[in-house]
């Protein structure tokens, strides 16, 4: 028997897959209900609003990249190899179908974001600077991140977004590898 939280679950996966591929305005109640075998209505029923379905895919998005960060934080791994498990988190992204980080497709289009969703990407713009800055910082030896090194955490970020862009744009995962390789040699992923 499917009880209220599997079909919750089971929404909040179809409509981060879509949003994924397609972004945040080709998002519609329709086609996660289609996706999963349910009603419209059914949707509409755990997610009253598409900003709510939005914000709390979004949410569930930072809340899973925070447990994946504890999880290599457990790990007690060196900065650099800490940093290659986060880069290759990012590399599993693509490998799902081609999809983008669902919260950058959804940066793409926040002009068009109802402002709970914009909150959910900010944070989760927030905790991948955090995180990257005091992985840069304990490569350093450094207690408390500074400026500079939070300024670093936001370039390295962008710049494995948009490598997850310009692959998933070519068809050519590989490429995302390839960028990677030239951001560290470049030293933007260097720690």
């Amino acid at each position: 028997m499917t009880t209220p939280a599997d079909t919750s679950g089971a929404i909040l996966e179809a409509a981060q897959a879509i949003t994924q591929t397609i972004g945040y305005n080709g998002l519609s109640f329709r086609d996660v209900a289609a996706a999963i075998g349910i009603k419209s209505a059914s949707v509409h029923y755990h997610y009253p609003t598409k900003a709510k379905l939005g914000a709390a895919i979004a949410r569930r998005y930072t809340d899973n990249l925070l447990a994946n960060l504890q999880t290599i934080d457990a790990l007690r791994l060196n900065a650099k190899d800490a940093l290659a498990a986060y880069i290759a988190g990012i590399r599993r992204t693509l490998e799902q179908n081609g999809r983008m980080c669902l919260c950058g497709m959804l940066a793409a289009e926040t002009d068009a974001l109802p402002d709970e969703v914009r909150a959910e990407v900010r944070r989760f713009v927030e905790v991948n600077v955090d995180w990257l800055a005091r992985t840069i910082g304990r490569a350093k030896d450094v207690a408390e991140p500074d400026a500079a090194m939070r300024g670093h955490a936001r370039a390295m970020l962008a710049a494995l977004e948009g490598a997850m862009l310009i692959a998933r744009g070519t068809g050519d995962i590989g490429s995302f590898d390839v960028m990677t390789q030239q951001f560290e040699r470049l030293g933007l992923l260097r720690i």
